[in-house]
């Protein structure tokens, strides 16, 4: 599973991704960010997700994507607004 964020017009100001379904729930994690892309190789569990948010006026972007390439989600947020990403597995 790979979770992918960029911006436009901006760099991140915030990564948060959730992977590995655990007894409690899934577990969130928030990520080091610098510049304007992120990207991580993880399980992903039942439900991944991830949520970027772009400094300024930025256009944040992100994308879900399964091992075999296949993309189960990407979105592309407003101007300043934090975007996420979700799927089902």
């Amino acid at each position: 599973m790979t979770y992918k964020a960029w911006t436009e017009g901006g760099n991140l100001k915030s990564v948060r991704h959730d992977y590995i379904d655990g007894p409690n729930g899934a577990v969130s994690m928030p990520a080091k960010v610098s510049g304007t892309t992120w990207s991580v190789r993880e399980d992903g569990g039942h439900t991944p997700r991830l949520t970027v948010a772009p400094t300024g006026k930025g256009v944040a972007h992100c994308l879900l994507m399964e091992g075999n390439d296949r993309v189960l989600d990407q979105q592309k947020g407003a101007a300043g607004q934090p975007v996420t990403c979700s799927a089902q597995r």
